[in-house]
């Protein structure tokens, strides 16, 4: 151990070092250690390697006193002693403090001339007991440290194959950027029978058909959306004109979307969707088959909101009309089931 080392652990808390009290117990301070060993580790800061190198030495030198109930024990005296001499010298009024700081100057000029002609330093018994206890752990060599610096390298070897065995495993892809966000501008309507009562709900409702939605903040003549990636926000932006013709509403983006480069992946899922209908043997085309699964399932359900589940969770809004008995086909919010349906049709019960 270096006479630098020495001196400056003998300045140094080293109770404050691993941030545990002074009664703490070996365990306590050795998981203190193993948690400051891994921050301060070289290979954990390689862009000041060095530095880290010598904090981590000093920092096993450290914990190598406490773990030793002997040297701990010398240590605990010599740190005693100081807090002893700092509360009494903070006892002393402001004159006899500077008679104080005089005298130790001159002692202090006097024992550096001294240690030049005898080059002989002076410690006290408890100095002394420290210093014989640290180098006495120098010779023989501290086991446990040994065993907590085999630890500590073991963490690193195993955090460094995980690292290495994730970027294989899982390659990086491309950050996706900021999501952009949407306005909705509700309609203004004057007619009172035209009027929708659009509020929070109903808003959800119609826009995480799009996507997971992050926030809707709500005002009252418009509304700001988020969702969660920026193929819901495509989703929803290429459904605009539906989303006006049938609410009313108007939807503006605040932000770029990169449509073209997301339009083709938008339309490679939609289409995996079909494949079941394309591998069939019947002579049915895709919208016929749509048809007659959607009368299915509104003869099967006297609710004015059908949540389809064969059809990508497709929502279709009905009129019923009491004196014909009869259902008329509002709206819908698929591509594909406004191929399949006409907003005119009805259908008998």
């Amino acid at each position: 151990m270096s006479e630098a080392i020495k001196n400056k652990l003998l300045e140094t808390d080293l109770y404050k070092l691993f941030d545990v009290e002074d009664e703490s117990s070996i365990d306590l301070i050795k998981k203190a250690y193993r948690k400051k060993a891994l921050e301060l580790h070289p290979d954990k800061n390689p862009n000041n390697k060095e530095e880290a190198e010598k904090k981590f030495v000093e920092l096993g030198k450290a914990f190598e006193i406490l773990a030793d109930k002997t040297a701990r024990a010398a240590y605990d005296a010599v740190r005693r002693q100081k807090r002893e001499k700092a509360k009494r010298d903070a006892m002393l009024d402001e004159k006899r403090r500077k008679l104080k700081e005089d005298l130790e100057k001159r002692e202090a000029a006097a024992k550096e001339n001294f240690e030049k002609k005898v080059d002989v330093l002076k410690k006290s018994k408890e100095e002394e007991w420290l210093q014989k206890e640290v180098d006495r752990l120098r010779k023989e060599g501290s086991k446990l440290l040994e065993e907590e610096m085999n630890f500590i390298n073991q963490q690193i070897r195993m955090e460094k194959k995980r690292s290495k065995e994730n970027e294989v495993k899982y390659p990086k892809e491309n950050v996706q950027g900021p999501v952009p966000r949407i306005k909705i501008t509700l309609p203004n309507s004057s007619k009172e029978s035209d009027k929708i009562k659009f509020n929070q709900s109903l808003l959800e409702h119609l826009f995480s058909k799009y996507g997971q939605i992050e926030v809707l903040v709500m005002s009252k003549k418009s509304a700001i959306l988020e969702y969660k990636d920026k193929d819901a926000v495509l989703r929803c932006y290429n459904d605009e004109s539906d989303l006006e013709k049938s609410y009313g509403l108007c939807i503006k983006i605040l932000g770029d979307l990169e449509k073209n480069a997301s339009q083709q992946n938008l339309e490679e899922r939609d289409n995996v969707h079909l494949d079941t209908f394309s591998n069939s043997d019947s002579a049915k085309s895709f919208e016929d088959m749509e048809m007659e699964i959607l009368k299915n399932e509104i003869f099967s359900c006297p609710s004015l909101t059908i949540k389809l589940s064969q059809l990508e969770n497709i929502r279709i809004k009905i009129q019923h009309t009491k004196v014909l008995n009869t259902y008329k086909v509002l709206d819908f919010g698929s591509n594909r089931s406004k191929r399949a349906l006409k907003s005119n049709e009805y259908w008998n019960f």
